[in-house]
């Protein structure tokens, strides 16, 4: 079986948070499982493109892509993607497209309804009410022109969470939709050495509450940095990491916020690779507070490294809790800065979360365990 896979960005653009992440970990799932995978991107990678494929296309970490140049409009991340997508389809029994409101998305759609190909889609999170309500007029516009089709012709929706999937059956759209979760490459978590705190400068003793993401209004680091503000009035070891791409300019407003605990706050900007892991391998608990998750690559990363989670209940983790390997809670600055002090105030449940973390991880989300299952829905359809 041979999968087309369509995005609009794919690594080395890691600066677009979980997806271009988790899509590569799938697509190598699936090569393990015996599915060949082809991936059609496009350059986008912020303000610095990649470069274009050659005809033949080329590979990264042993997935073949074609990396199509960026073109208009590059909002919607446009590239000339429609001759790459016809060969590809030409040979593909599956198309899976990863994400929506984008020209590959559009051209995939209806070139693979064309060619009679079955076709996936995975909204990676961009059909949630709380993302839908970001930019309502111009997403209800090109909704009802394009989005509402290409969804309803395709053969399976794909959800990372149970939360993902009732919005989808919100949208009545009358398509099977499929709860799969995103997975981690446990090899490279396991695997991972400390060693980045000193790197920032922060004590091996510290109390360190990391972030890690694209920083975006949704993902709500307002409520994170007033709750550090708070603990650090009872609790002045402890530090607080914000790593990831600003792709809104939003940490300027954020450190002038925490001007008063300037010396405890480090902004190393995107960490990707084995900085990524490493970073997370020296915190002790992961924060997410966003006003909405469809999943949170993060997370599962945090779990895989053995370091517990806050997660508010705006995120569709309350298997943290249920699991004993964090803390799900409301998404208040009270109620995040109360979970710091729980943890910071107890090492050995936090180390207890970080074991029980591990566990979950390797039992739940390993990527041999995640692309089998997708393989499977794609078989269905084949």
């Amino acid at each position: 079986m041979r999968v087309l896979h369509v995005s609009p960005y794919f690594p080395p653009a890691f600066q677009y948070g979980g997806p271009p992440a988790s899509i590569l970990g799938l697509c190598q799932g699936l090569q393990r499982t015996g599915v060949e995978v082809d991936v059609v991107t496009t350059t986008a990678n912020g303000v610095t493109p990649l470069r274009p494929s050659p005809a033949a296309g080329q590979q990264y970490d042993g997935v073949p892509v074609r990396y199509v140049e960026a073109a208009f409009p590059r909002r919607f991340f446009g590239a000339r993607v429609r001759g790459p997508l016809m060969s590809a389809l030409a040979h593909a029994d599956v198309c899976h497209i990863h994400g929506v409101w984008n020209v590959p998305e559009w051209w995939a759609s209806r070139l693979a309804r064309g060619a009679g190909v079955p076709y996936v889609v995975s909204p990676r999170g961009m059909l949630q009410p709380q993302a839908m309500r970001r930019g309502r007029r111009r997403k209800a516009v090109a909704f009802a022109l394009l989005e509402r089709r290409n969804l309803a012709g395709a053969a399976l929706l794909h959800a990372t969470s149970d939360q993902e999937a009732d919005a989808l059956r919100d949208l009545d759209l009358g398509v099977p939709i499929a709860v799969v979760p995103n997975g981690v490459d446990l090899q490279e978590a396991q695997q991972a050495s400390r060693g980045y705190r000193a790197r920032l400068g922060i004590p091996p003793d510290a109390f360190v509450v990391l972030f890690l993401g694209r920083m975006h209004q949704i993902k709500r680091l307002d409520l994170l940095a007033d709750a550090f503000a708070n603990v650090r009035a009872t609790h002045p070891t402890v530090h607080l990491v914000l790593a990831g791409p600003d792709e809104h300019e939003l940490l300027p407003d954020l450190l002038r916020r925490l001007a008063a605990t300037a010396d405890r706050v480090h902004a190393p900007g995107a960490v990707n690779g084995r900085d990524k892991w490493a970073l997370i391998k020296d915190t002790d608990v992961m924060v997410q507070c966003s006003d909405s998750e469809s999943f949170g690559m993060a997370v599962v990363e945090s779990l895989a490294a053995g370091v517990p989670v806050i997660a508010t209940q705006t995120c569709p983790w309350r298997a943290i809790e249920t699991q004993g390997c964090g803390l799900w809670v409301e998404q208040t600055t009270a109620a995040i800065a109360a979970a710091i002090r729980t943890l910071a105030d107890d090492p050995a449940r936090c180390a207890e979360m970080g074991e029980r973390a591990a566990v979950f991880a390797r039992e739940q989300y390993s990527w041999d365990a995640i692309a089998p299952q997708m393989a499977g829905l794609y078989a269905d359809l084949h």
